[in-house]
């Protein structure tokens, strides 16, 4: 009997704390900040604040981050986390009470009141913003959107501003370098326009034209 229920907790073990004494262990229920250093969660996570430690979460991430209290009083933007200083992997559903701002890629479905990440691929709804260096998919804040290069569907309030977006764009100001697609706002604003604008006041490198205006014959851009 002993030894069927020392079998039944080593197999317990095993399953949340795994079996590798480099640090680089697995389980299927992981709490952050940890005792013990887990590199993958394949289940649930849950968590206070940032503190992954370059995590791989697989499965469903539920955070409870008390700066989106303070957040609206941050000076200025936050930018892009590098790639040195990025700390998690969501596959799956992330649900924040605040969000992340050094995440290294959301793959699914991501519900918070801020996002900051290098790349985000899915759907995401954000109370204030998503700031993103590649974003993909459907993404929707209150505020903005903002990312280095997007495709798919971006909405938000007051505005969404990428340096190369493919895709739509709908806000009160819409604002992109490079554009493929179409844009619409009250304000909508391209260097390089292959689409369509749809707003009070458009403007592009070809012409600046209330309610509607086009361009289906763009040049490159100079470095």
């Amino acid at each position: 009997m002993k030894t069927n229920l020392l079998s039944i907790a080593m197999f317990v073990s095993s399953m949340f704390f795994g079996q590798d004494s480099l640090r680089t262990k697995s389980a299927f229920f992981t709490v952050n900040p940890q005792k013990v250093i887990v590199k993958t969660t394949t289940g649930i996570n849950v968590g206070v604040m940032d503190d992954y430690l370059k995590q791989k979460i697989h499965g469903i991430n539920i955070q409870a981050n008390p700066i989106s209290l303070i957040y609206p009083l941050i000076p200025h933007a936050l930018p892009v986390p590098p790639e040195a200083k990025s700390t998690v992997t969501i596959n799956g559903l992330h649900i924040s009470t605040g969000g992340l701002m050094d995440g290294e890629k959301l793959n699914g479905l991501g519900i918070s009141i801020y996002h900051h990440c290098r790349i985000t691929n899915g759907v995401s709804v954000n109370f204030y913003n998503n700031t993103s260096g590649i974003l993909n998919g459907v993404h929707i804040s209150g505020f903005v959107n903002s990312s280095e290069k997007g495709n798919g569907l971006t909405m938000a309030f007051l505005g969404n501003y990428s340096e190369d977006f493919s895709g739509v764009q709908v806000s009160l100001s819409n604002e992109s370098k490079k554009m493929r697609g179409m844009q619409i706002g009250f304000v909508n604003k391209s260097k390089n326009l292959k689409g369509i604008q749809i707003g009070l006041w458009n403007i592009n490198e070809k012409r600046k034209f209330p309610i509607i205006n086009w361009n289906f014959k763009s040049k490159k851009l100079k470095s």
